[in-house]
């Protein structure tokens, strides 16, 4: 299966750039997995007391609304949205990416965690 991950600005605008994936207003779940996130640092805590531990670093998210279309190849239609929307585009079997978007950082996308990850996904990134 080939994960096209998509970064859009809000769940409105994901949706009414890809409207072949909603129906009746809902995403179609056997073929997206939307809402989620990238993930660049955990939280940090500090449980020196365990029954109130602290934050001492706030968990690291990139802005952005994110979903992930799966389907059997390369759907040149996401991979070429507007403003790089599609990030990348990998093989949930092999863990291979396809495609990345020119202007993805690489070697953010090391430390990156994309969650939750398509089932059956298979990355070795992140």
């Amino acid at each position: 299966m080939l994960n096209h991950f998509l970064k859009f600005d809000d769940e409105a605008a994901a949706k009414e750039a890809l409207p072949d994936y909603v129906q009746d207003g809902e995403w179609d779940m056997s073929r997206t997995l939307p809402g989620q996130r990238v993930v660049l640092a955990r939280a940090v805590w500090d449980h020196a007391d365990p029954d109130n531990p602290v934050e001492v670093t706030p968990e690291q998210v990139l802005p952005g609304w994110y979903v992930t279309v799966s389907l059997s190849e390369v759907d040149a239609t996401l991979r070429d949205q507007p403003a790089h929307a599609c990030r990348l585009i990998g093989n949930s079997e092999t863990g291979e990416l396809v495609y990345t978007a020119p202007d993805l950082d690489t070697n953010l996308l090391i430390t990156a965690i994309i969650e939750p990850v398509p089932a059956g996904a298979h990355y070795t990134f992140g």
